[in-house]
């Protein structure tokens, strides 16, 4: 669901079976590690349009692809300048220069062109102060270029635990904070406690070998197991 817009668990979230929930686990592969914290994921689409036209007029007309592939540059720069800074666990932005579009053939001048690009920020961000500095880098490229944000998910962690930690504990090596987004973040906003963990490794997710060790499953049986029986337990205590 978080790949294509979050629309089922913002739905839930919104109707009445939320609304006695107050403790969440999101199961992500987590690696047997629990993540008490985690990246949001912000995607930006920038734009720049020229004249278009032959390409024998190009010395003469604007060049939308090295506009775009100027900016490009400059945000790799201002991700690298940020490489240490943030909280123990998550330095950086994770900027991804993602793709660079907009030509039709060789003897085209482009009428226009795109540039996608995405971070990675860990809670606490200053997104005011990096949305200015992105947007100060591309007035002094081109002041014609158009920044819009595409994809707005906020970041995880520092909510309350309600004990989550110690009911995974046993369980995990580790808490941990992940760099990868997960719904965690919509059930904190919403005043949910929650804690990502899950079988599998993140490192071979999104790939062409995506699998989880029968070993991972057999763990996550039992944690699962374990858990149910002492929120039960909890429960039937009053």
């Amino acid at each position: 669901d978080e790949e294509r817009g979050t629309a089922a668990v913002r739905a839930f979230l919104a109707s009445a079976a939320a609304a006695a929930v107050e403790r969440v686990i999101v199961c992500e592969p987590s690696g047997r590690r629990a993540g008490v914290a985690h990246r949001g994921v912000l995607a930006y689409r920038a734009t720049v349009r020229g004249h278009g036209g032959h390409s024998s007029r190009a010395d003469h007309h604007p060049a939308p692809i090295v506009t775009m592939a100027r900016l490009a540059v400059a945000l790799y720069d201002l991700g690298v300048a940020h490489r240490d800074r943030g909280p123990a666990g998550m330095p950086g932005l994770c900027l991804n220069v993602a793709g660079v579009d907009g030509g039709v053939a060789f003897n085209v001048i482009p009428e226009q062109a795109g540039l996608t690009y995405s971070i990675r920020p860990a809670p606490g961000f200053d997104r005011a102060s990096w949305e200015a500095s992105v947007a100060a880098a591309a007035r002094a490229i081109d002041p014609a270029i158009t920044l819009a944000c595409e994809v707005d998910h906020e970041p995880f962690g520092d909510g309350a635990d309600r004990g989550l930690a110690a009911l995974i504990g046993p369980h995990v090596e580790r808490l941990v904070a992940l760099d990868y987004w997960t719904e965690a973040a919509l059930y904190q906003a919403a005043g949910k406690a929650a804690i990502v963990v899950g079988p599998g490794d993140i490192g071979c997710a999104h790939a062409a070998d995506e699998s989880v060790a029968i070993a991972d499953l057999d763990w996550a049986v039992a944690l699962f197991a374990d858990v149910y029986a002492r929120v039960a337990a909890e429960a039937a205590r009053g």
